[in-house]
């Protein structure tokens, strides 16, 4: 097998014939520097795929406790307004209680015995 050249060639070809093409040769420890650059920023993007990815799964967490929570809510209030109401109506039969009761002492005043008319 042949021995290749362990080089990095990049070329710059303008757009405009007029202007002069530019070409960097990076071989050695430029090459060795440059390979180590390129894997870190891999690294860099994967990394920032992995934290995008677990960050929206956890931002979809969050949105379905959030509706959990509204719902909570609901029922909450739904709850309340039907304790002030049941305490309204408990109120309302102790009046009655109330009532009742004094119409029964008048009536057993009433009917004493004494005086029948």
């Amino acid at each position: 097998m042949l021995n290749r050249d362990k080089s990095f060639t990049v070329n710059i070809t303008p757009h405009d014939a007029t202007k002069k093409r530019k070409e960097w040769i990076i071989s050695g420890k430029r090459l060795l520097v440059f390979r180590m650059v390129a894997g870190f920023m891999i690294l860099v993007v994967i990394a920032s795929v992995v934290i995008v990815y677990l960050g929206s799964s956890k931002y979809n967490k969050v949105a379905e406790l959030t509706e959990k929570n509204t719902l909570l809510e609901d029922s909450l209030v739904a709850a309340r307004e039907l304790n002030n109401r049941l305490d309204l109506i408990e109120f309302e039969l102790q009046e009655i209680r109330n009532t009742r009761s004094v119409i029964e002492n008048l009536a057993r005043a009433g009917v004493s015995g004494d005086n029948p008319e």
